[in-house]
C-alpha cells in the first residue's frame, strides 16, 4: 500500500497532467474565436459596477475556500490546522480541476489525506463522507428551486417539464445519476455497509469488469471502514458538516449572480430573477459534471451563454464566462501548479525518496 501511494505521488505531476488541460483549452479558444465579438467587448464600461462585482467575486470565493476547509477541519476531528487545511484544499481543488468529472479528484484526494499523517480509516471516511454530503446538498436543493421557481430554472424558454424537451431529459438523468451514485454511498455508509461490499465483490468477479477489479474491491473495504468511523458520530457532526456544505457551495453559484448583475445594464436585482440566476447556475454545475473535460473546461463555457441568454447577449456572456471561469476554476488550476509540485516533494522528501 506505502509503495502504491509513493507511485501515486510521484505521478502526480505538472507535466502530466499539462495535456488534458491543454485540450479543453484548445476548445475554449475554440469557442472564444466563435463567439467573442471584440466591437461588443469595447463597448463594455469597465466602471466601478463591473470592477466592484469582480472584488465581491473573488471575496465570496474566498470565504467559499474558509467554508470548505472548515468542513475539512471538522471531519478530521481538527487533526489538521487551519492553515493545513486550507492548503489541502487547495490541493483537492487542484485534483479536481484536472479530472473528467466533478467526482474525479475524490480519488486523489484520499491519498492526499492519507500522506498527512492522517489514519487510512480516517481519511476514507473522508473522502466517502464528503461525496455523499456534496450530493446531498444537490439532490435536496434542486427539486426546491424546481418546485419554486418552475422549468426556467432548466432552461430561458422552457415552460412546462412535460414538453419532452432535450434539456428537460437531460436535467433528470444527471439528477438520477447523482441520486444512484450518491444513494449508494449513503446505503453502504448509514444503512447495510456488508451489502455493499458483498455487491462489489460480486461485481469483480465478472469477467467483463476485470479491469475493474482491484478498484471495486479496494472501494467494497473502504465502504465498510468508513461505516464504522460514522457510526460514532453524532447529529450536530451532520448538521456542522451540512452547514460548511451548503455555504461553500451557495457562495460558489452566487459568483454568478454577482457578475451578471456588475456587468448589466438593465434591473437585475428582483429578487425572483436572483433566484432564477441562482437555480440555473446550480443546474448547470450538475449538467456539466458529466462531461469529458478536465473541470467540464470549453462545455462550462459554452453552456454559459445559453443558460442566461435572456439576461445577457451572447457576446457579452462569453467575456462574463471567461471572468467567471477564472475566478471559480482557473485560479484553483494555477495556483495547484504551483503548490502541489512543492508540496509532493516535501513528502518525499521526508520519506527519503529523493535528496536535496
Amino acid at each position: 500500500m506505502e509503495k502504491h501511494k509513493t507511485d501515486i505521488l510521484k505521478k502526480i505531476h505538472v507535466s502530466k497532467v499539462i495535456w488534458p488541460i491543454l485540450i479543453g483549452l484548445i476548445v475554449l479558444v475554440y469557442m472564444v474565436y466563435k463567439q467573442f465579438n471584440w466591437e461588443e467587448f469595447k463597448k463594455i464600461e469597465w466602471n466601478n459596477n463591473v470592477l466592484t462585482g469582480i472584488l465581491v467575486s473573488l471575496l465570496l470565493y474566498f470565504i467559499r475556500h474558509i467554508a470548505i476547509a472548515a468542513r475539512l477541519r471538522l471531519l478530521s476531528d481538527k487533526k489538521f490546522s487551519w492553515l493545513k487545511s486550507i492548503e489541502l484544499i487547495f490541493i483537492w481543488e487542484f485534483s479536481s480541476a484536472i479530472s473528467p468529472t466533478a467526482f474525479g479528484g475524490s480519488a486523489v484526494a484520499l491519498y492526499f489525506l492519507s500522506q498527512e499523517r492522517l489514519k487510512t480509516s480516517k481519511a476514507i471516511t473522508l473522502v466517502l463522507y464528503s461525496v455523499v454530503i456534496d450530493s446531498a446538498f444537490f439532490l435536496l436543493t434542486l427539486p426546491i428551486l424546481l418546485f419554486a421557481l418552475g422549468p426556467v430554472i432548466i432552461r430561458p424558454d422552457l415552460t412546462s417539464i412535460w414538453d419532452g424537451h432535450q434539456h428537460v431529459i437531460f436535467f433528470f438523468l444527471t439528477y438520477l445519476a447523482m441520486f444512484a451514485y450518491s444513494g449508494f454511498f449513503f446505503y453502504g455508509l448509514f444503512l447495510h455497509p456488508e451489502k455493499i461490499r458483498n455487491t462489489l465483490f460480486w461485481l469483480a468477479k465478472i469477467k467483463i469488469l476485470k479491469k475493474f477489479r482491484n478498484s471495486l474491491i479496494t472501494t467494497g473495504e473502504n465502504v465498510i471502514v468508513a461505516s464504522d468511523e460514522l457510526a460514532h458520530k453524532n447529529y450536530l457532526f451532520h448538521l456542522k458538516a451540512f452547514f460548511y456544505t451548503a455555504t461553500g457551495w451557495t457562495l460558489r453559484f452566487l459568483v454568478v449572480n454577482v457578475l451578471l448583475t456588475a456587468f448589466t445594464s438593465h434591473d437585475l436585482f428582483h429578487w425572483i430573477d436572483q433566484f432564477i440566476i441562482y437555480g440555473r447556475s446550480q443546474n448547470m454545475y450538475v449538467e456539466t459534471s458529466f462531461t469529458p473535460t478536465p473541470g467540464s473546461t470549453g462545455f462550462a463555457e459554452f453552456l454559459f451563454a445559453g443558460f442566461f441568454k435572456d439576461y445577457i447577449p451572447e457576446s457579452l456572456a462569453m467575456v462574463i464566462a471567461i471572468i467567471w471561469r477564472i475566478i471559480t476554476y482557473y485560479f484553483y488550476l494555477f495556483a495547484g501548479i504551483i503548490i502541489v509540485p512543492n508540496w509532493i516533494n516535501k513528502l518525499l522528501r521526508k520519506k527519503h525518496i529523493i535528496h536535496d
